[in-house]
């Protein structure tokens, strides 16, 4: 009975091979245990038959029920996923002295247990010989053969598979199992590449007609359609439109839609192919490795035909299926969230169109538009809320009855209806038969209709309320213009860049000209556009090049064009390569030389991976040299241009940091940590450098645990810094020195400042404050 139980549960995947014995054992956790009862059940009287009926002397065994016993033991264990301990059952059953019928199959059932253990190798070695050595008329001979099959499908060996199952099928009584062993067979054949054999096996199956399972019967023959190359593509469609219109296949129709839907995919019938796709997924018997497969059909096609949207819709649905840890699962999540860019951006462009389209329209057609749209709504919940009382009526009239009158629901629903026929909406109160009752009822009901009514008048939305809505400013309309500019042209580069899908880049970025965007927008756009069709040798590309040379002349994507040796370097320096040596001037804090080196790569990763990394580089860039303002604003245009990617996730993070930590300001406790500043033009290079090695020589004689370093701090100025200052005092003390006397009067605006007090300044780039500041306070002390 359990074993039946999960025969019955089983669902079978036609798009793999199938296996041998049509349970769930694969890929469980040897701990955990079935939910079918029988086989706990089946254990504990196999336990018990032994311990009481078990008739043991000098080491024989006089009942010989018991060894039948312990091979019941062993398959309970075996089915109910306890491997182990079904191994230690068929262990003692063999050591033990079983006849001969006994012994033989639970050899065969220890080897299936070694198979579900991994152990291939052992079970090959021991089943082999059994299975050659069998008479074919012993009822265990396709067993022993089907064992060894699985076997060596575990391990691959697909050629000695094959042989073993058809020796199975071709003894086995069962029709069911002689079914299941020739389609493994037929699939077998297949995947050696023998067609023709394949289509026998399949075709076997045919001539048990009822007695083979039904589904097994039409898988079977749609898999002989594919391949029976004989047949012309119409008359393998009208075939399986045969099998579809029997009656008898409807548990099967999502099988055959499947069938149909590849069929007409092959032979370029794309709309009907998806048609047919859609209505094997609504049918309402389809199993999960059907849906999986024609997800995983459909992902593919759209990413093919460059509708990634769609594609990321199916990549959705598909994702429940498998298990969150499992290798495959994570395959398409990465596939999946490869496209996020693309959909954010495709989303933001369509509703940022649609809000536009709204704005051009005149005031009577926007309230058109909306009053339709309120319309259309209404409608909707309409018919949802009849479909919700149709549903509810029918699993009323569904139930079953019983025998008293409560608890019988047509019976009370009938009742109920003849109450309101008879006496209509009476209050639930005494005396609810006389009329006052029933006039305090009404006014009662009046009062509360009108409430309603009103609350609902409030609650519903009119049309001026959403052209209200609608940007009315000129400033937000701009905004929502830019943002549609900008999303056009980052999914003209996506597409270019990530997917090399030029077709559908080169319509983004020519609807973006087509709008007049701002010109460091259309530069990019034409750039791009010239270097498709340039790679593709389309003539439109004098076009673009002529466009960029006469509108867009001083910018540097038009001086990479008109300087060929330039350009030609500039296909040798990839954007990686150079990203990592802007990168390295940062970290030697040469701010101003990584920022006029991160202009002209901003041009050669534009479109690339390492487009959003350069503008974050960039935004950090210009942090150091102007401060925490500009750093702000540089990194809410990044958040702007590439709101889809990890970039912006950063820089989204460091706004809020900002903005909770109030611009980033010192909150901590303040240690006597002092710093002795001494500012410099950064254009004297020389003079700073000759400055800082005087000052650490002096200092080094005096206070050797000083240091002294140069540190950048905007365009203009460069600061050599003293660090490790405890005490004002020993400024003092050290600035009477002669050999210090002189540096001095060479910087007269340096300024000592706290730790604290020097960050702040390098965030927020207010120097000559922070020192005016201080000599106020030393003149008012004094």
């Amino acid at each position: 009975m359990g074993e039946t139980i999960l025969k019955e549960a089983f669902e079978e995947d036609y798009s793999s091979l199938l296996p041998i014995e049509p349970i769930n054992l694969r890929g469980e956790n040897f701990d955990d245990t079935t939910i079918v009862p029988g086989f706990e059940r089946a254990e504990e009287k196999a336990v018990k038959a032994i311990q009481k009926h078990s008739i043991k002397l000098n080491e024989i065994q006089y009942n010989r029920q018991i060894e039948d016993a312990y091979l019941v033991l062993g398959k309970a264990r075996y089915f109910d996923r306890r491997f182990f301990p079904a191994l230690e059952a068929f262990n003692f059953l063999l050591e033990n002295g079983a006849s001969a019928s006994i012994f033989t199959e639970g050899k065969i059932w220890r080897e299936k247990t070694n198979i579900r253990l991994n152990n291939f190798d052992l079970a090959i070695e021991n089943l082999r010989p059994l299975a050659q050595n069998l008479d074919p008329t012993n009822k265990l001979f396709p067993l022993a053969n089907a064992s060894l099959a699985e076997a060596f499908i575990q391990l691959k060996a697909l050629d000695s598979a094959a042989i073993y199952i058809q020796r199975a099928a071709a003894q086995e009584p069962k029709r069911k199992n002689k079914a299941r062993y020739l389609f493994i067979s037929g699939q077998l054949l297949e995947l050696l590449g023998q067609q023709d054999s394949a289509q026998k096996a399949y075709a076997r199956i045919g001539l048990l007609k009822r007695k083979a399972p039904r589904n097994l019967l039409i898988q079977a023959q749609i898999n002989t359609v594919f391949l029976d190359t004989s047949w012309a593509p119409e008359e393998q469609i009208n075939i399986l439109k045969r099998l579809l219109n029997n009656y008898e296949n409807e548990p099967y129709q999502h099988r055959i839609l499947s069938a149909l839907a590849k069929l007409n995919l092959e032979q370029q019938k794309d709309s009907i192919a998806l048609d047919y796709f859609e209505k094997a997924l609504a049918a309402p018997t389809i199993d999960r490795f059907t849906e999986m497969e024609n997800y995983q059909t459909l992902s593919a096609y759209f990413f093919m035909q460059g509708e990634y949207v769609k594609t990321a819709n199916y990549l959705d649905r598909l994702l429940p299926f498998f298990d969150e840890k499992s290798t495959k699962f994570k395959q398409l999540q990465r596939r999946r969230e490869s496209l996020s860019e693309v959909i954010t951006y495709e989303q933001i462009a369509q509703e940022t169109d649609s809000i536009l389209d709204l704005l051009a329209r005149t005031p009577l057609e926007q309230e058109k538009y909306f009053q339709a749209f309120i319309e259309a709504q209404q409608e909707q919940r309409a018919k949802i809320f009849q479909a919700e009382v149709d549903q509810q009526k029918a699993q009323l009239f569904n139930k079953t009855e019983g025998t008293f009158y409560f608890y019988n629901a047509n019976l009370v629903f009938m009742g109920k209806q003849n109450y309101l026929a008879r006496w209509g909406n009476r209050p639930n109160s005494d005396n609810w038969r006389r009329a006052e009752a029933l006039s305090n009822q009404t006014v009662r009901e009046k009062t509360t209709a009108k409430v309603t009514k009103s609350q609902t008048r409030v609650l519903e939305r009119t049309p001026e309320q959403y052209m209200q809505s609608l940007a009315q400013t000129a400033q937000s309309i701009d905004s929502i213009t830019l943002t549609n500019y900008k999303a056009y042209l980052q999914l003209g580069l996506l597409y270019k860049e990530k997917y090399e899908n030029f077709s559908l880049s080169q319509q983004r970025l020519e609807r973006l000209i087509s709008r007049q965007p701002p010109d460091e927008l259309k530069v990019q756009a034409l750039y791009h556009l010239f270097q498709m069709a340039n790679a593709e040798n389309d003539p439109s590309a004098t076009h673009y090049k002529k466009q960029l040379l006469d509108d867009f002349s001083q910018t540097p994507f038009a001086q990479l064009l008109t300087n060929s040796d330039t350009y030609e370097e500039s296909l040798l320096a990839t954007p990686e390569f150079l990203y990592k040596e802007v990168l390295e001037l940062y970290q030697q804090q040469q701010f101003k030389e990584a920022l006029a080196a991160i202009a002209p790569l901003l041009v050669l990763s534009s479109g690339s991976i390492t487009e959003p990394k350069t503008a974050l580089l960039k935004a950090h860039i210009i942090g150091r040299l102007e401060g925490v303002e500009a750093w702000r604003e540089a990194l809410k245009e990044l958040n702007a241009n590439y709101s889809a990617t990890d970039e912006a996730k950063t820089a989204t993070a460091l706004l809020k940091d900002m903005e909770t930590f109030d611009n980033l300001s010192e909150k901590g406790v303040i240690y006597k940590n002092y710093k002795w500043i001494f500012p410099f033009s950064s254009a004297a290079t020389e003079q700073i450098q000759i400055f800082s090695e005087a000052l650490k020589k002096n200092l080094q004689i005096l206070k050797s645990q000083w240091e002294v370093s140069i540190d950048p701090f905007d365009n203009e100025y460069t600061f050599v810094v003293v660090h490790g200052i405890r005490g004002l005092q020993e400024i003092e003390i050290i600035a009477r020195n002669e050999g210090l006397i002189t540096l001095l009067e060479k910087n007269k605006e340096n300024f000592v400042a706290l730790a604290s007090q020097y960050r702040t300044v390098l965030k927020n780039k207010n120097w000559k404050t922070l020192k005016d500041e201080r000599i106020r306070n030393q003149r008012s002390v004094q």
